[in-house]
């Protein structure tokens, strides 16, 4: 999960120009925050699924920065969660490709955006399989389930 960590950490950066860093899910101020769950699943030499929750609060920093904009010229919520669901298909490729080598063969399939109710972030709290980030002072969970 280090290199996955590493990974997801670089391409938000470059991709959003957000800074992270792992932070622990016990540290991590979720209730504050109205979150958002961007998900997608992939198959081929590595299947499973790639998630990130954001809160609602910082999606339009995302689309914006991805979109060379201003946070307050980006007024539309489908172009805030189509901007989360492409920085999740960015990662979810780097993120194969780390694990599995530059040469993988995989097929992503398309994002899927919603809404995160309390019971949903309490189990992506506790969850091994979703790690803890600060972005740019935010909290996020990104989370990597592969199947067998």
């Amino acid at each position: 999960m280090e290199k996955v960590s590493s990974k997801f950490l670089e391409i938000v950066e470059q991709l959003t120009f957000m800074f992270g860093e792992p932070t622990p899910r016990t540290e991590l101020d979720l209730e504050a925050e109205t979150f958002v769950l961007a998900r997608m699943s992939f198959t081929g030499d590595l299947a499973g699924s790639l998630s990130v929750a954001v809160p609602v609060e910082i999606t339009a920093e995302i689309a914006a920065n991805i979109l060379g904009l201003e946070p307050e010229e980006v007024d539309s919520e489908e172009m805030k969660m189509d901007a989360l669901g492409e920085m999740l298909n960015v990662v979810c490729g780097h993120v194969i490709m780390c694990l599995v080598g530059t040469d993988a063969n995989f097929v992503l399939n398309s994002p899927e955006e919603m809404p995160v109710d309390a019971a949903m972030l309490d189990e992506m709290a506790v969850s091994d399989d979703f790690l803890g980030f600060t972005l740019d002072d935010s909290p996020a969970l990104f989370g990597l389930t592969l199947e067998n």
